[in-house]
């Protein structure tokens, strides 16, 4: 019981914190911030984690693991459909999944320090990896893989902000499905 307890504590701040650093970024979330949003003193925090890098830490974690997940569900399809669904996927996952958000904000965050070997720079480097597949099934030949995986990153991220709706809510899925037909179809158009 008392374990049980203890793991939702560590879930709430996860996500309490996952919504402060994915709307403020790190360097403008404390740990008195994250306490306020769930309820709980600062020594009850303390008791879940050993500071404000720790919780950092676990949602960078969870951001790859989501990221890994999406990237190995997508290579049961063939090359260009895995690209499509890893695109559509990460769009839609941004949307549901607050604490991938702040993993992608926490990483953001720290590439533009450029720092080398850089766990954002593996999460590049899985997509490339898709977009060398496809380009050896014939599509976008005349494209370099680095710029195509720029591209399509900034599909899976506009999606968040982009008012496609249906039925009156907000769709990021089918915002990025849309996006993926037009980019998917333009670069099977020789390159400028």
């Amino acid at each position: 019981m008392k374990q049980d307890r203890s793991r939702r504590t560590r879930e709430r701040i996860l996500d309490e914190a996952a919504v402060e650093v994915s709307t403020h970024g790190y360097a403008h979330t404390t740990v008195q911030d994250i306490t306020r949003r769930v309820g709980m003193t600062k020594g009850a925090f303390y008791g879940q984690f050993d500071s404000k890098e720790a919780v950092a830490d676990a949602l960078k974690s969870h951001g790859l693991a989501k990221v890994e997940e999406l990237s190995a569900l997508a290579q049961e399809d063939d090359p260009l459909s895995a690209l499509g669904r890893f695109v559509v996927g990460l769009a839609q996952c941004l949307h549901d999944d607050v604490r991938l958000r702040a993993a992608f904000r926490l990483l953001t965050d720290e590439a533009e320090a450029q720092l080398p070997g850089h766990p954002l720079d593996e999460v590049v480097k899985q997509v490339v990896g898709m977009v060398e597949r496809a380009r050896r099934d014939g599509w976008s030949a005349g494209h370099a893989p680095d710029d195509v995986t720029r591209l399509l990153l900034c599909v899976a991220f506009a999606a968040q902000t982009m008012p496609f709706t249906a039925g009156g809510e907000h769709h990021p899925g089918a915002w990025a499905t849309w996006a993926w037909g037009r980019v998917s179809r333009s670069l099977h158009e020789a390159p400028p």
